[in-house]
């Protein structure tokens, strides 16, 4: 098999259709059509059933497309074990980050990446883990900076955990449960959610993980639907909403920064939730990105690992 042309049938799957698969490939359509349209007289079997929107594999199209994967695949395996063998680490590698938690790693980890490793580049793609769980399934990523409450549902990746962390509660200062307690750095103590079931909250955007995996569960828990007055992936506008007393707000342990105007304490049940890096099964690593992974997991472990609450009394 040509191996460019391989490329060519796993795009049009991947995107679906000709005009998406082609500008990722940087051909036409026409052109792309072309070849696949030689492809399948060579074979005298059709591989794609067309329609003005989709491209669906025929069942001669399932098996050559599943073939194509595996050829793709141990190319990928085989350059990346010869540039181990030559000590020749270069490339373009292709991470999906997390907002702020992703993207502080990155940012604190590249540049002594870098320096090791001067002729690998790394291309960043900021978005939330759905998308980029799903760019990482059509192989558009090399790695994905995942923020997860249940990592383990992720089966059909391969996942290394890095750090986990609370999520803890903000009020403003001016609440009434915010009277007369010491804001520490620490939070105070575990806030029964029926104290605060009339207030509103700003939290993570609804098709977050974070949302979806531990924050609404939560709620649903404590038996009631919050007023969600705002929602935003960036946790400092978060803090900020609380500490100009606008709301309450929910954010990760290790964003918080406001401990003058913000009171914060534990939530029920200690919901956490995981920072890891996935990447597809089968994927060999070599030794630059290992080393990559290495360097986030130090990294999460110093500033976005903390234990869950204990021996904390909740407030009554």
């Amino acid at each position: 098999m040509d191996l460019k042309l391989v490329e060519y049938i796993v795009a049009i799957e991947d995107y679906g259709n000709m005009t998406e698969a082609a500008a990722q490939l940087f051909i036409t359509p026409s052109a792309l059509n072309q070849q696949l349209l030689k492809l399948e007289g060579e074979l005298k079997l059709p591989l794609f059933t067309r329609s003005k929107r989709q491209m669906i594999p025929t069942q001669a199209g399932r098996i050559y497309l599943d073939a194509a994967r595996q050829m793709l695949m141990l190319r990928q395996s085989a350059y990346a074990h010869l540039q181990d063998l030559s000590d020749c680490n270069i490339g373009t590698y292709h991470v999906g980050l997390t907002f702020e938690h992703g993207s502080d790693i990155f940012a604190m980890i590249y540049p002594q990446f870098h320096k090791k490793y001067p002729n690998v580049q790394l291309t960043c793609h900021q978005l939330l883990v759905p998308e980029l769980m799903k760019m990482l399934d059509n192989n558009q990523l090399d790695m994905v900076f995942t923020l997860s409450g249940h990592p383990e549902r992720y089966t059909e990746f391969e996942y290394i955990p890095c750090s986990t962390e609370n999520l803890v509660l903000g009020l403003p200062r001016t609440h009434p449960l915010a009277q007369g307690i010491d804001l520490s750095k620490a939070p105070y103590s575990v806030l029964d959610l029926q104290l605060v079931k009339n207030d509103s909250f700003a939290v993570a955007l609804e098709r977050a993980t974070m949302r979806t995996e531990v924050i609404d569960p939560m709620f649903e828990a404590a038996g009631f639907a919050p007023h969600i007055m705002i929602e935003s992936s960036f946790n400092s506008f978060l803090e900020q909403l609380a500490a100009q007393g606008i709301c309450d707000a929910i954010i990760p342990q290790s964003r918080v920064r406001n401990h003058k105007d913000v009171a914060w304490f534990y939530l029920p049940g200690s919901p956490r939730f995981h920072f890891g890096v996935s990447y597809a099964k089968g994927y060999r690593l070599n030794r630059a990105l290992q080393d990559f992974i290495e360097m986030t997991r130090q990294i999460a472990l110093q500033i976005q690992n903390f234990p869950p609450p204990n021996n904390l009394f909740p407030l009554i």
